[in-house]
């Protein structure tokens, strides 16, 4: 921390069949202005994970980062039995888990037209009105068709640690963070949803940010394992550091500098098995370097969602290994400009090295070796490229 902490709350008592009070502790430390909230050891599942909102100095930390864990409960989620048509207030389901009246269930499969993008959404949404095995009824008729196998899962599911509003100066540290998911479960991508760490400050997608940006977070040498959304999420934040961690088994990115983040940085860190190892986003002027992936679908996707000008610029990913991706190990796309790649080693990416859109990227000393296509493809733009 680059700060002096000065208030402690720490419990050293054993674990019990009841979780210790931590959001308690958290909202005290943050009502005396700053503090370090000291986890005990033990495995606690928190079932609203843990929010902080206006929060300042203030540190949430293990005392060992094997033995104090924060864990998120089984997923709740049901599979759609059989196509059923718009107009039905039910869903015949297998699988189902967890859940009861008034929850909202998210459908994934085409749903409601998306204002932003003139198309139908990727999911819809409807309102718990009773649970019987094997069936889910609804407070209204679908207004759309759901096809069989789709997933269902809870719309208001919590993150592990949410960060909200004008938080500056915040570290989580020495922790184990765990999604909760086990091996039958469905690979679901919770996206801003049963993310470990998501931080967020106010922003609109076509007027960009609209209030304070959290500033100012470390997130160190914690292990990351078996989420649905991402590893750490970060929305119009700035000046944040991802350093030393572990990320493993997540069905989402692990690290996502995504809409408005600026000069924030991904050091250190080992990630392995997960869908895409760094996101970028919308982001400006962010360094990912000296990390080590494995085993991920891609290694580094840089993309553009909206259409606000000036975004998707100024990354520097250097000195970084991508080992076995099976997409591509780098993935550029359309819309962003000027980022720069140095130094990185890929080796048997499934795809491409690099496959670079955009505009004026700069590549300079990459190694690639066991390309499943080509090392390095350009898919539209003028670029530098340099030995």
């Amino acid at each position: 921390m680059r700060v002096v902490l000065f208030l402690t709350f720490l419990c050293c008592h054993l674990i019990h069949a009841d979780a210790p009070p931590i959001q308690q502790w958290i909202d005290e430390a943050i009502n005396a202005g700053g503090g370090v909230v000291t986890i005990p050891e033990g495995v606690h599942v928190l079932s609203k994970g843990l929010f902080l909102k206006n929060a300042k100095k203030l540190a949430l930390r293990g005392i060992s980062k094997e033995r104090c864990v924060l864990k998120l409960p089984l997923l709740t989620y049901a599979v759609c039995a059989q196509d059923t048509a718009a107009g039905k207030s039910e869903l015949r389901v297998h699988s189902q888990r967890g859940w009861v009246p008034g929850m909202r269930a998210r459908i994934e499969c085409a749903g409601a037209m998306d204002a932003l993008k003139k198309q139908p959404s990727s999911y819809g949404l409807a309102i718990i009105k009773e649970v019987k095995l094997g069936l889910l009824l609804f407070q209204d008729t679908l207004s759309f068709p759901v096809p069989a196998n789709a997933i269902i899962r809870h719309e208001d599911a919590p993150n592990l640690i949410e960060i909200r509003g004008a938080c500056e100066t915040l570290e989580v540290a020495n922790l184990t963070l765990d999604g909760g998911r086990v091996a039958a479960d469905p690979k679901v991508q919770g996206h801003a949803q049963l993310c470990a760490v998501f931080a967020a400050g106010a922003y609109d997608y076509a007027k960009g940010p609209t209030g304070v940006k959290p500033k100012d977070i470390v997130v160190r040498d914690c292990i990351f394992q078996n989420f649905f959304g991402r590893g750490v999420a970060l929305y119009s934040a700035e000046k944040a550091e991802i350093q030393r961690c572990s990320f493993r088994d997540i069905c989402d990115e692990a690290i996502a500098f995504d809409h408005f983040t600026t000069d924030s940085s991904a050091i250190g860190n080992q990630i392995t098995r997960c869908r895409i190892a760094f996101e970028l986003n919308h982001a400006n002027d962010c360094v990912i370097a000296g990390n080590e992936a494995r085993d991920c679908g891609i290694g580094v996707s840089l993309w553009r969602w909206c259409l606000n000008p000036r975004l998707n610029e100024g990354h520097r990913v250097q000195n970084n290994s991508f080992v076995s991706m099976s997409g591509n190990a780098v993935q550029i796309g359309t819309g962003t400009k000027g980022n720069f790649f140095e130094d990185n080693d890929i080796e048997n990416p499934g795809r491409h090295g690099f496959s670079i859109a955009g505009e004026a990227q700069v590549l300079k000393n990459n190694r690639v070796t066991g390309s499943g296509l080509q090392a390095i493809v350009i898919q539209e733009g003028d670029h530098k490229i340099m030995p």
